[in-house]
């Protein structure tokens, strides 16, 4: 065998057993997650909120109502920072600026969920002598907002140029361009992208460990400490009774299920972007 064959040999190994590995990871942790949760759902899981502690049944459905809201809040702040920021530096590309807007951008998406929990504690929850899920939504907008900016922006690049050169022969102004043409384009990519962001501030742990609190009733106002299914997760798991560590199962298999859904979603519109494209 020549060198060339085997060193294209071993490379396509690597290559295939990274591949196997990568997947047989997702699948060992889903479907642990899945057997040991699955067993202990059933209506009241869904209906009921937390027993008291040491107690047996009740639910999470404070947990679950608290993570949409949380989620939907820290999604509807942070979508126009994200999308405006992405739109500027798709539309200025190569200007000094918007190479500081997008390193800025990769910069906060390399911050630990942990110190933006912090920033959230000290800039919002001291500040109002307060926990409330709206800190708790704010605290997460500044991981959703370098996510959706660079999605944004790497979507709208994909725009076939000659569509906005068409438009500026026209007449048309960069911002009507921008809005009427890239944007337009792009929707369903853009969308995808805020799915994306939504799946991964869902399961954020340590910035509603620092905002949010926490409660055992269901809670509708923002304003207010409230659960979450990450948070429930973490206090059940960590309690000594097997009651409870059930239901942290259970509840990461929902919060498992949920992110799943999110992301099967942005790849769907991603994947009808590419064919509109071909």
């Amino acid at each position: 065998m020549t060198p060339r064959k085997l060193k294209n040999g071993v490379m396509g190994f690597l290559v295939a057993a990274s591949a196997v590995l990568l997947i047989t990871v997702l699948v060992v942790i889903v479907w642990h997650i899945f057997i040991s949760g699955v067993k202990y759902l059933n209506w009241d899981f869904f209906t009921k909120t937390p027993t008291p502690m040491g107690e047996s049944g009740g639910g999470v459905f404070n947990s679950i109502v608290g993570t949409f809201l949380i989620t939907l809040v820290a999604a509807a702040i942070g979508t126009p920072f994200g999308m405006f920021a992405g739109i500027y530096v798709s539309e200025h590309r190569g200007q000094r600026f918007a190479d500081i807007v997008r390193l800025c951008a990769d910069a906060l998406q390399g911050v630990p969920s942990i110190v933006i929990g912090i920033f959230g504690y000290t800039f919002l929850v001291v500040r109002f002598r307060s926990y409330s899920a709206l800190s708790a939504s704010i605290a997460l907008a500044f991981m959703f907002v370098p996510t959706t900016t660079r999605v944004t922006e790497e979507v709208l690049n994909l725009v076939p140029s000659g569509l906005k050169e068409a438009a500026f022969a026209l007449g048309a102004r960069r911002s009507s361009v921008a809005w009427n043409v890239s944007i337009k384009t792009a929707a369903a990519g853009i969308t995808s992208g805020l799915l994306t962001s939504m799946a991964r501030i869902a399961g954020e742990t340590a910035p509603l460990l620092f905002t949010a609190f926490g409660s055992r009733y269901v809670e509708w106002n923002m304003l207010r400490p409230m659960s979450a299914l990450p948070l429930q997760i973490y206090v059940n798991a960590s309690s000594p009774y097997p009651a409870l560590q059930q239901q942290a199962w259970s509840a990461a298999f929902v919060l498992v299920l949920l992110i799943l859904l999110l992301q099967y979603g942005a790849k769907h519109l991603i994947a009808r972007v590419l064919r509109v494209k071909a």
